[in-house]
């Protein structure tokens, strides 16, 4: 069953007829590789992929993490990998740079708080 908290009632109920359509894939003889391909086919978006797949695995403790790695390694998803490892790439970059930019908004020779 999809996790529909925080879903628009349409959006849930989409991604509930997903989890089941690619659950009777998995239950013949298709595996996740091809419900990624046929999520990625229909241009099901990476994330409401990682929803859908979730809901195949159970949704337990731990399942979140499992969706992405299958999501994101799915060759079917190469492009939105490379697109995702080009954000996160950027993220930590300006992460980064913002630890390392002084904090302007203390007086000079203020004592660090932190």
């Amino acid at each position: 069953m999809v996790e529909t908290s925080g879903l628009a009632p349409d959006g849930a109920s989409r991604l509930s007829a997903l989890a089941d359509e690619c659950g009777a894939l998995l239950e013949g003889e298709s595996g996740m590789d091809d419900v990624q391909q046929l999520l990625s086919a229909r241009g099901i978006g990476p994330m409401d992929a990682i929803i859908v797949t979730r809901a195949l695995l159970g949704a337990g403790e731990g399942s979140l993490r499992e969706a992405k790695e299958i999501v994101f390694s799915a060759s079917s998803r190469a492009v939105e990998r490379q697109i995702h490892d080009e954000l996160v790439h950027d993220l930590l970059h300006g992460v980064d740079e913002i630890g390392d930019t002084p904090d302007e908004s203390r007086e000079p020779g203020a004592a660090d708080m932190g």
